[in-house]
């Protein structure tokens, strides 16, 4: 979203002086912290507003998304299909805005709050998908599913404490999974059509799929005896 009181994808005009005002601006406000090693994170604040936003917005029909761009930057409907069109405008940079516009107290104009939620999204955190698990996203998990007959789906959350109980335990729960059964996980926040389709709502949970139909779900923290039960009860 552009400094010109626009959305677009990249920030050219600010300076930095002016990009070291907006960052400390970030921090002051409490939208990012420094670790003690120095680097930038996404406060755990702004996390929980951002997936506020994400569930409203992040899978918005055409139709809200176009509405909500052109409410936010004082647009008539049809120049704010065309600015998205052009800039190539997403919905994960409409939900950072209205997540960060929302995250800060002070006054600050269109332009500035485009370019710290610039600043944001280049913080954003890695993945909650553990390492040694296939990182899978609503463009990519259908074509997981048709390759695989036989498949579990795990589904996590960032500042979860469930999530990271399993995750202390994950190579066992991942030995239950019997051999040739391929192994998927999801960000739950960032996969609304997954979650549709697996008819889950918390995490951590994971679910077991044959020949594309989810027949197992076990949610909360779960232990590998119950992965073990459930792809037993799935693939009898």
């Amino acid at each position: 979203m552009s400094g010109d009181d626009s959305p677009t994808t990249a920030d050219t005009d600010a300076g930095p002086t002016d990009a070291e005002r907006l960052l400390d601006t970030l921090v002051d406000e409490g939208v990012v912290r420094e670790r003690a090693d120095g680097t930038l994170v996404c406060s755990e604040g702004y996390d929980a507003t951002h997936d506020v936003y994400h569930d409203t917005y992040g899978d918005a029909s055409e139709e809200l998304f176009e509405r909500t761009v052109a409410e936010v930057f004082d647009l008539p409907p049809e120049a704010a299909a065309e600015r998205i069109e052009q800039e190539g405008v997403t919905r994960t940079h409409l939900v950072t805005y209205l997540a960060v516009k929302s995250e800060l107290d002070g006054s600050y104009t269109r332009g500035e709050l485009a370019r710290m939620a610039t600043m944001v999204e280049d913080l954003s955190p890695d993945s909650p998908v553990p390492d040694g698990v296939e990182r899978l996203d609503d463009e990519s998990y259908e074509a997981f599913l048709a390759e695989h007959d036989r498949a579990v789906v795990t589904v996590w959350k960032h500042h979860c404490e469930p999530c990271r109980a399993v995750k202390s335990d994950l190579d066992a729960v991942l030995d239950a999974i019997p051999d040739g059964v391929a192994v998927g996980g999801v960000d739950g926040v960032a996969c609304p059509a997954f979650r549709r389709r697996a008819d889950v709502n918390v995490a951590p949970a994971l679910v077991v799929f044959a020949d594309g139909d989810g027949v197992e779900t076990l949610t909360g923290r779960f232990v590998p005896e119950q992965v073990t039960a459930a792809c037993d009860r799935a693939f009898d």
